[in-house]
């Protein structure tokens, strides 16, 4: 059987039509909003504190967590669109922010691994005891579908080896061995 291997974005070229309309929407329009209402500098737009969640986790700021529970997944969606954005339109600004962003997720990691600032922050004794309603795992899975497409964008290591640690992390703690919870989201 014939195995088949996806195109890398940055080998496609759309030069017409509503994909390249909607990329480049999303390129420059999108991301850049998004980024300034991750970052709380949006007039009128409720309140993100995602940006701000991430820095006191990593000791850059002073502060209590803001937002959802889920709030670090809007971080890491925002990373991840912007890693397609860059595959394809190689924007040396676009990228330097993304790289502001893993910078700042690799210091908010805890030396265990684990990643998560609504329970760093607000809920530290918390981790992993509500698993439907917790959404550790959920934005655990949008953080490594970001690092992923970030590195493979990229080519940057970084993100992608401070995913690695969190799944490591992950690994450890879930299963059926001794002390592991056999859990899943």
């Amino acid at each position: 059987m014939k195995r088949m291997e996806p195109l890398p974005l940055k080998n496609v070229e759309m030069t017409d039509g509503l994909m390249r309309r909607m990329q480049r929407l999303v390129r420059e329009q999108v991301v850049g909003y998004q980024w300034e209402v991750l970052n709380d500098r949006v007039e009128g737009a409720a309140q993100s504190h995602a940006i701000e969640n991430f820095r006191i986790a990593a000791g850059r700021a002073e502060g209590e967590y803001i937002g959802v529970i889920f709030r670090d997944s809007d971080l890491y969606k925002w990373l991840e669109a912007t890693a397609y954005c860059v595959e394809v339109f190689r924007d040396e600004q676009l990228e330097a922010l993304a790289d502001e962003a893993c910078r700042l997720i690799g210091l908010a990691q805890g030396p265990d691994g684990y990643i998560n600032t609504y329970y760093t922050l607000k809920e530290p004794s918390g981790r992993f005891t509500t698993l439907q309603q917790g959404h550790e795992l959920y934005c655990a899975g949008h953080f490594f579908e970001a690092a992923t497409a970030y590195f493979h964008a990229t080519g940057k290591r970084a993100i992608l080896d401070t995913a690695c640690r969190f799944a490591d992390y992950l690994v450890r703690v879930f299963g059926t061995g001794e002390g592991q919870i056999p859990g899943y989201p």
